[in-house]
């Protein structure tokens, strides 16, 4: 059932038959989400008639984005639904309530709903909250809830959630801008960024019921001068100022793709190294034991074998 699930969703989101909006969470794209994305094609298929000639993905992919270190090449980051299914049943009770601060897309909420776990997330942009909501119908109940708002403000907006899961992944700062809202993490400099990141991390955690777990998924970004600004770190840091103990670390790997043809011409350059991967951090408020006891036996299933090497490391 877990791989069903899953693999399900990601092949009709991959056909478009479920299209998400651009979420505004710097999200994690899994390997086979980045030629899947629908406006992908678009794209490819536009510059190919501009040239005469088909494309490579590896082409195309080069061709545009290959400044970029980002974890995702199509330009548009679609959560992965397996990920969610992970975190969602090892680390979330059965039937509890995940508030995600950074919603973006509909992808951790639908996924939610149809684990039976009830999904409150904040989202800044009403037309990514309105894009979301048409991605009802492949929900269940409970069906899942986007709030629009600031999720500095998230004290007030979800005042009447005690949440029994923080999952989210927030914009990864200069990666990819999403808005031009100056409320918009995307667009704000290095230490406004980590001040706005600290208070958002810091009302959710208060949010959270005692003895329950807090997963965040990040990567780390390039200043202007090409030094990373250890987002991981700090995040950790935030985290663990707002009272939630820092308690264990997944590596995501993500596909190579085009990542040998952009790496060797930034190698070439400045000596810049690839990244292929991102950090699945997880955090306990209160006692991991009590905690523990809280989520039930562990559902693994068949997704056990087939993505622990992929997920964890």
């Amino acid at each position: 059932m877990a791989k069903g699930l899953a693999r399900t969703f990601g092949q009709d989101l991959m056909r478009g038959e479920h299209q998400v909006g651009t979420p505004s969470n710097g999200g994690v794209l899994m390997p086979s989400h980045t030629s899947g994305d629908p406006s992908f094609y678009v794209k490819k298929r536009a510059r190919e008639a501009e040239l005469g000639r088909e494309l490579t993905t590896e082409e195309f992919l080069a061709e545009h984005y290959e400044a970029s270190d980002a974890p995702t090449a199509s330009g548009t980051s679609i959560f992965d639904p397996v990920l969610c299914e992970i975190a969602y049943r090892w680390f979330c009770p059965p039937g509890g309530t995940v508030v995600d601060p950074f919603a973006g897309g509909s992808v951790r909420g639908i996924v939610a709903s149809r684990l039976g776990r009830r999904y409150v997330g904040i989202e800044l942009r009403p037309e990514q909250v309105e894009a979301n909501c048409a991605q009802l119908t492949i929900a269940a109940e409970p069906l899942p809830e986007w709030r629009v708002g600031d999720a500095r403000d998230l004290g007030t907006i979800a005042s009447d959630v005690a949440a029994d899961l923080i999952f989210s992944c927030p914009p990864y700062w200069n990666l990819e801008r999403y808005s031009d809202d100056p409320a918009d993490l995307s667009t704000m400099d290095e230490a406004a960024f980590f001040e706005a990141q600290a208070s958002i991390i810091a009302a959710a955690v208060a949010r959270m019921k005692d003895d329950r777990f807090a997963v965040w998924v990040v990567g780390d970004v390039r200043d202007a001068r090409g030094f990373y600004v250890n987002l991981p770190g700090r995040t950790v840091e935030a985290f663990e100022a707002a009272g939630a103990r820092f308690y264990n670390e997944a590596i995501l790997v993500t596909a190579v793709g085009s990542l040998p043809i952009r790496t060797g011409r930034q190698f070439t350059a400045a000596r810049k190294l690839g990244r292929t991967h991102q950090s699945v951090l997880v955090f306990v408020k209160g006692d991991p034991r009590r905690a523990t006891e809280a989520c039930g036996e562990v559902e693994f299933g068949e997704i056990e074998t087939e993505l622990s090497a992929e997920v964890l490391s």
